[in-house]
């Protein structure tokens, strides 16, 4: 069975020194005058197991349990607890279990296990396994035995229940049901989004749909408007190609009948040279040139 071994104090309340407490298993008797310090240890024990409610540790504040005196003051509370772990009750692999915590002023303090920083939740749920709470039935405050005797019986049950470590549980499934809550509220919230992301995604798909669409149609219309191009190109190179071969058979004409009229025109001249020697031949002139208008005249005969 778990039980805890030994308390350490130092700056807590009336412990402004380290002071250390050994406890063996089963029945410990501590006794002291009025004022000693006898119900610090038990604040001390319920500090360590994560008390945060400054009226359980009989004080105004949580900061009241920083150790104040005329002499000296503590810059921190620190308790720690040393237990007894051999039945392995606390899920801890180890048979000497230590937590502490330590308090400066600001915030809930800082907890340790076995000198590893750990959070407040996570030794709660620890210590839980073990039915060990600062709120639990563990710890018997003054004048609790005669208000138990006048508890009603449903009130009775949730202490049997709290003792047995039902109570636990019970807790347990309400903060599982807490959660199941905001899950199932986030699992509305999430289907929501999910809808919404559905229809933005179907949006998407039309758009894109309509894009390669009115792609394809307009590469198709490039594309026949280009066979369409080249078709015409090749039926006026076919509608050329007779022209260029007309046109050459006009050039070759053209040329001929350029010839024709440079030969013409050389007749004519040769004539009219041939009308004016026979002209100035009456007249005695041009004798000289009968012979070269005779050969020019059989030359163009």
């Amino acid at each position: 069975m778990v039980h805890i071994r030994k308390i350490t104090v130092k700056g807590f309340k009336t412990f402004g020194r380290k002071t250390t407490i050994s406890l063996e298993k089963g029945l410990t008797i501590i006794t002291g005058p009025n004022g000693s310090g006898k119900s610090n240890i038990m604040d001390a024990i319920k500090f360590a197991l994560g008390e945060l409610s400054p009226r359980e540790l009989r004080g105004a504040a949580i900061s009241d349990v920083i150790h104040k005196s005329q002499r000296a003051s503590a810059g921190s509370a620190y308790v720690s607890l040393q237990f007894d772990n051999r039945d392995r009750r606390i899920p801890v692999d180890s048979d000497i279990v230590t937590i502490s915590r330590e308090y400066s002023g600001g915030g809930e303090g800082i907890y340790r296990l076995n000198g590893r920083k750990i959070s407040r939740k996570y030794l709660m749920d620890l210590l839980s396994s073990a039915n060990i709470m600062a709120t639990g039935h563990n710890i018997v405050p003054q004048h609790s035995v005669t208000r138990i005797a006048e508890l009603s019986p449903a009130e009775r049950m949730k202490i049997i229940a709290d003792l047995v470590g039902i109570g636990v549980y019970d807790e347990k499934k309400k903060e599982a049901e807490v959660h199941l809550q905001k899950a199932e509220m986030n699992i509305k919230i999430a289907s929501a989004k999910v809808a919404e992301v559905r229809q933005r995604v179907e949006s998407l798909e039309r758009e894109r749909n309509d894009y390669i669409r009115h792609s394809f149609i307009k590469g198709e219309v490039s594309r026949l408007r280009a066979l369409l191009i080249s078709s015409e190109i090749n039926g006026i190179e076919a509608e050329i190609q007779p022209l260029e071969l007309e046109l050459a058979e006009l050039n070759r004409r053209l040329e001929g009948l350029r010839g024709r009229k440079a030969e013409l025109a050389s007749r004519s001249i040769v004539r009219w040279k041939l009308s004016a020697c026979i002209v100035f031949s009456v007249h005695g002139a041009c004798r000289g040139d009968r012979g070269s208008v005779a050969q020019v005249v059989r030359a163009h005969a």
